[in-house]
C-alpha cells in the first residue's frame, strides 16, 4: 500500500541503489537471531598485522573510520580516485554542488523515508516524504529523484566500508574511488575517449589496490552496457542505435579486459563482486565484472531470514549468496541505515573473509573460497549456498 518508488532492485550511478531505514524500525531484524548466530566478532591482536581491505566504490567517509585507514610511511591515508571525468582525484569523497551537499541531513532522512516505502514499513517519516511529494509539481519531483540519485551513489561506499568492518577490529581500509557521469542529460556525454580512460582508471585503480597489500578487495558495481546506452539516449540523441550500442560493448569488453588482466597478476587477492540485482541470468546480462576467475567470485543476496529473493541475479557466476536486504550500514554523517541489494552481500562476504584472514593471516585464496562452500548452508531453491560467517572463520582457525 505504501510503496511509491521503483524497488530497491534499480541500478544507480552503476551501483546497486540501497536506500534505508531507521534503527528504530529496524531494530528487530539487526537484532535476528538469525543473523547474529552465523556471525563472529573478531577483536583487536597486537601480535598480528591487520588485514588490508580495499573499499572500490564510490568512496569512503574517512572521519567515521579515521582510526580502521591503511597508513603510508608518512602516516597518509591511502586513497586513490578518479572523478567523473576519468581524471584522477585522490579524494576520499566526491566533490558535491552546494545544493546538495548543504542539505545532506535532509537527503538522509530521505534515503531512509524512501525504504521504508518500498518496504511496507508505515513510519512516521514514509508518511512525511509520501505527503511532501504529492505537492511537488513533474518537474520539481524529476528535480528530486536526480539530487537522491546523486547522494545515493555518493553515500554507497562509505554504507559498504562499515559493513565490511561489522565486528572486525583486525583490519584496515584502502580507499579507492571511481566516479559516474551526473545529471539529466549526463555530463560527461560517453565517447569513445571516455571509454579508454575509464578502462585505463579501472586498470590503474586494481594495480594501486594490489600494490597497497590489501588482501580483499569489495567491487560493488557493474558497468552495464545498458548504462552507457542511457546516457547517450540522454546526451547524444542523433547517434545511431547501432553506434551508441557498440559504443557500450566497446566500453563494457575494455573494462572487462583490463579486470581480467589485472587479477590475474594478483592471485593473493580476493576481489568480491555484486551479482546485480535484476533477477537476470548473468548469461543475459552485459555487466562488466560478468567473468569467472580463481580470485573473483560473484556474490548473490538473500532476503531477511535467508529465503531466496526473486531480485538477486543468477548464474553459474554466483558462486554464493550473503544477506542482502536491510542491512545495518552508516551513511557519511554516521546516520545508521538499512540498505538493501546485492552491493551489500558483496561487503558482508568480505567481511567473514576479513575474519577469516584475521584469524589465520597465512590463508590462500584457495583455502578461503574453499573454506567458504564447505561450510556454506544448502539453499531449498538448489542455487548457490548461503554464506555462513561464524562457520567459516571457525574452519579456517581450526585448519
Amino acid at each position: 500500500m505504501l510503496q511509491r518508488f521503483p524497488t530497491v532492485l534499480c541500478v544507480i550511478a552503476g551501483l546497486a541503489l540501497f536506500q534505508a531505514i531507521p534503527a528504530p524500525v529496524m531494530a528487530q531484524v539487526a537484532d535476528s537471531t538469525f543473523w547474529i548466530e552465523r556471525d563472529t566478532t573478531i577483536g583487536a591482536d597486537a601480535a598480528r598485522a591487520r588485514v588490508r581491505i580495499a573499499i572500490w566504490d564510490s568512496g569512503v567517509d574517512t572521519v567515521l573510520f579515521r582510526d580502521r585507514l591503511a597508513r603510508d610511511g608518512q602516516g597518509r591515508p591511502l586513497i586513490r580516485g578518479y572523478d567523473a571525468f576519468k581524471e584522477r582525484q585522490d579524494l576520499p569523497l566526491a566533490v558535491l554542488p552546494d545544493s546538495i551537499a548543504q542539505r545532506s541531513a535532509q537527503l538522509n532522512r530521505w534515503l531512509c523515508a524512501m525504504d521504508d516505502i518500498d518496504s511496507g514499513v508505515d513510519s512516521p517519516q514514509a508518511r512525511e516524504l509520501n505527503a511532501w511529494l504529492d505537492t511537488l509539481t513533474e518537474a520539481q519531483e524529476e528535480a528530486f529523484y536526480g539530487t537522491i540519485e546523486r547522494y545515493s551513489g555518493y553515500t554507497h561506499g562509505t554504507a559498504l566500508a562499515d559493513i565490511t568492518l561489522n565486528g572486525l577490529e583486525q583490519a584496515e581500509l584502502v580507499i579507492a574511488r571511481m566516479e559516474w557521469w551526473h545529471g539529466s542529460p549526463p555530463v560527461p556525454c560517453w565517447s569513445r575517449e571516455l571509454a579508454d580512460k575509464e578502462a585505463a582508471s579501472i586498470r590503474d585503480l586494481l594495480d594501486f589496490i594490489v600494490a597497497q597489500g590489501a588482501r580483499v578487495v569489495v567491487m560493488s558495481w557493474m558497468r552495464t552496457e545498458r548504462g552507457y546506452v542511457r546516457n547517450l539516449e540522454q546526451c547524444a540523441p542523433d547517434m545511431p542505435e547501432t553506434e551508441r550500442k557498440a559504443l557500450a560493448r566497446y566500453t563494457v569488453d575494455r573494462i572487462r579486459a583490463e579486470l581480467i588482466a589485472g587479477m590475474k597478476e594478483a592471485p593473493q587477492v580476493l576481489f568480491i563482486g555484486a551479482a546485480g540485482n535484476r533477477g537476470d541470468a548473468l548469461a543475459e546480462a552485459d555487466q562488466a565484472t560478468r567473468f569467472t576467475l580463481p580470485n573473483f567470485m560473484l556474490v548473490g543476496a538473500v532476503g531477511q531470514q535467508g529465503q531466496a529473493v526473486s531480485w538477486s541475479n543468477t548464474g553459474p557466476e554466483v558462486i554464493i549468496r550473503a544477506r542482502g536486504e536491510r542491512v545495518p550500514a552508516r551513511l557519511p554523517d554516521g546516520t545508521l541505515s538499512h540498505p538493501t541489494g546485492t552491493s551489500m552481500s558483496a561487503p558482508v562476504a568480505a567481511n567473514a573473509v576479513a575474519k577469516m584472514l584475521a584469524v589465520e593471516p597465512g590463508l590462500s585464496v584457495e583455502e578461503i573460497r574453499t573454506w567458504l562452500l564447505d561450510t556454506a548452508t544448502p539453499m531449498a531453491d538448489h542455487g548457490p549456498p548461503l554464506l555462513h560467517t561464524r562457520a567459516a572463520v571457525r574452519a579456517a582457525g581450526g585448519r
